[in-house]
């Protein structure tokens, strides 16, 4: 079977397609953050919700969801708050944010006799600790054999005796110099993870994020640098 791993899309419409139309997977499995820095909540949790995607619960969600703190890094929470404020919960209908924040926080899977835990992003704090990939390596692994992990918006996979977490990065803003959107695609028979990027219309997500915010705007401007550098 064929896994398509994926997270922190945070409303970019045009890098979920990109990636969709790039794979050819039986499942997906969303670690959370489809909320968010980008111009279409709506619609990226719809598509998430049409391809019947097994999704957790991450930070930006549970923010949209139930009023609170996102407790994004900081370089980032303030466009954060914005966005929520201007874009996720204005466009977004109470009953999708309500359907949004019912993921649970993480996910017991089976895939061909493989033990999988989904989560955003850490054993024990599943919302808010960022994970490195040190600490991954000493990670307990609760009696599952791989470990999904988000949140980070940086893609590694950790494979040792005691250890195994991937983290496929982030589709929609990637944070480790490299635009594009990051995925990975598990196969569940060769016990083997593949990691990928693809190409996709940035220009167009800063055009949107021009029109709802202006150009004058130093959220526009966070957002359009991170977008473009995938830097924070």
């Amino acid at each position: 079977m064929k896994v398509l791993l994926i997270s922190d899309v945070h409303a970019n419409l045009e890098a979920l397609e990109e990636v969709l139309n790039h794979t050819n997977v039986d499942e997906t499995v969303f670690m959370g953050d489809a909320v968010d820095y980008g111009p279409n909540p709506v619609e990226v949790f719809d598509l998430l919700r049409y391809i019947k995607a097994k999704r957790v619960l991450g930070n930006h969600d549970a923010a949209a969801s139930f009023k609170i703190d996102c407790r994004s890094s900081p370089p980032m929470h303030k466009a954060s708050v914005a966005t929520r404020e201007m874009i996720t919960c204005k466009l977004t209908p109470r009953k999708s944010l309500d359907l949004l924040g019912k993921a649970e926080r993480k996910l017991n899977l089976e895939y061909d006799g493989l033990m999988i835990r989904a989560l955003h992003a850490a054993p024990g704090d599943e919302l808010y600790k960022y994970l490195t990939r040190d600490e991954a390596e000493k990670l307990d692994m609760g009696g599952a054999d791989l470990m999904l992990l988000g949140h980070t918006h940086m893609a590694y996979e950790v494979k040792n005796d005691t250890s195994w977490v991937v983290n496929p990065g982030s589709v929609g803003m990637p944070a480790d110099g490299d635009p594009r959107a990051s995925y990975a695609i598990l196969d569940t028979n060769t016990r083997h993870v593949t990691f990928g990027r693809v190409k996709y219309d940035i220009e167009g997500v800063v055009s949107k994020l021009h029109n709802i915010l202006g150009q004058d705007n130093e959220v526009f401007e966070i957002l359009e640098e991170s977008l473009r550098t995938a830097r924070r």
